[in-house]
């Protein structure tokens, strides 16, 4: 009986070690080398997850590595979609956290409840927006933590103007300035860490700004009010 057993355990390991080895295999012309431990079984029979590292992200792949599944799926049985994969934002929140406080700017809530980290670009009209809701946010008790992600391709210049406002004396009163005034600091160049925090968010996928993430490493993409904000935040890591 027990030799039976045993018999049947590895019989069914080699089946999925041989459906990993057959999605890696397929994958790797189109996003290179995948790791086993990045291959894992979903609830949706017969589906695999796989992480991506750069962008970090999830997609779903059929046992055999043929078919790579595109869009929403969907849980008839509550009606809600298949959520988004608990490792993506852990790797997500990570990657963030990484990053020294030294090199954000801050907007620290008074009586703190939850924070969020925020990518802007300073030239981009809702990461405006979205500043002037800060007070708001720190009302409700939401501190806000700036990283840089200047969008080249929209913003020409934000990338300069964002290394002066993080080269400042008083970071927050130059971001404050620029957002309100549109003037920048006269500050002398520095180690800044604008490039740095471009190249994290691109490898978290923010295509856009603002891109506000939760403390689970949830991303919220574009503008929300800071009420909006609130009930996004106590619906997603509770109150």
């Amino acid at each position: 009986m027990i030799k039976s057993l045993l018999i049947s355990l590895t019989l069914l390991s080699t089946h999925v070690f041989a459906d990993k080895a057959q999605i890696i295999d397929n994958l790797k012309p189109f996003f290179g080398q995948v790791k086993p431990q990045d291959i894992s079984k979903t609830p949706f029979k017969g589906v695999y997850e796989v992480l991506t590292r750069d962008p970090i992200d999830s997609m779903l792949i059929s046992e055999d590595g043929r078919y790579l599944i595109q869009g929403d799926v969907v849980d008839l049985n509550i009606r809600q979609l298949m959520p988004t994969s608990n490792q993506v934002k852990k790797l997500k929140q990570s990657l963030i956290d990484s990053v020294n406080d030294a090199d954000k700017i801050i907007y620290p809530a008074k009586k703190e409840k939850y924070v969020v980290h925020v990518f802007t670009d300073v030239d981009c009209p809702f990461c405006k927006k979205l500043h002037k809701q800060t007070d708001k946010m720190n009302e409700l008790g939401i501190t806000i933590k700036n990283l840089a992600s200047p969008l080249a391709a929209l913003h020409p210049d934000a990338q300069n103007k964002m290394q002066k406002i993080w080269c400042a004396d008083d970071r927050k009163q130059a971001m404050d300035n620029y957002f309100t005034k549109r003037t920048l600091p006269d500050a002398k160049k520095c180690k800044d860490p604008v490039a740095a925090q471009l190249k994290i968010s691109q490898k978290l996928g923010v295509s856009g700004t603002p891109a506000i993430f939760l403390s689970d490493g949830t991303h919220l993409p574009g503008y929300l009010s800071a009420d909006d904000l609130l009930a996004k935040i106590q619906a997603t890591v509770g109150k």
